[in-house]
């Protein structure tokens, strides 16, 4: 079972992650869907493969219903686990910050040990457009590597 944990506002991070994982359980993966602000981290704890994806909010921020397993994400042991990241962002805001929330969170991951399994995915602006080009094309390269990390 591959968790996908998301901070969703507005049903865009949602929306994404549900297509993420309606891509991945027809390829033969079984995920599920976790609300950040309702994920107990044992969910974490318990599993070795992840995802995360969240937006950005004001000033390159993290989503606030995020902050919780954050503080969790980087006062834990993460050695051996392995994550991918969705990002959610709008360059109309200042540029250097677009999808600064995953950023925020995959670096807490990583400095906790955790892998980074795939390149994250960002995504400007309304995500519907892009679930069968972007998201698709990210999602076959996830499949890929987790084929390759044989979970």
């Amino acid at each position: 079972m591959i968790p996908i944990i998301y901070a969703s506002t507005s049903g865009n991070v949602e929306a994404t992650c549900q297509r993420v994982s309606d891509l991945l359980n027809e390829a033969g993966y079984q995920t599920s869907l976790h609300r950040a602000e309702n994920t107990e981290f044992d969910i974490i704890q318990e599993s070795n493969t992840l995802i995360f994806a969240t937006s950005t909010w004001e000033h390159g921020e993290l989503n606030p219903f995020f902050n919780k397993l954050l503080k969790e994400l980087e006062s834990n042991d993460l050695s051996g686990k392995k994550a991918a990241f969705i990002g959610l962002g709008d360059t109309r805001y200042e540029q250097v910050l677009f999808c600064k929330g995953i950023d925020i969170v995959r670096e807490a991951f990583l400095k906790s040990g955790g892998i980074d399994i795939s390149s994250p995915i960002k995504i400007n602006g309304e995500p519907y457009q892009y679930f069968n080009t972007t998201v698709l094309n990210w999602t076959n390269k996830l499949i890929e590597s987790l084929k390759n990390e044989s979970i």
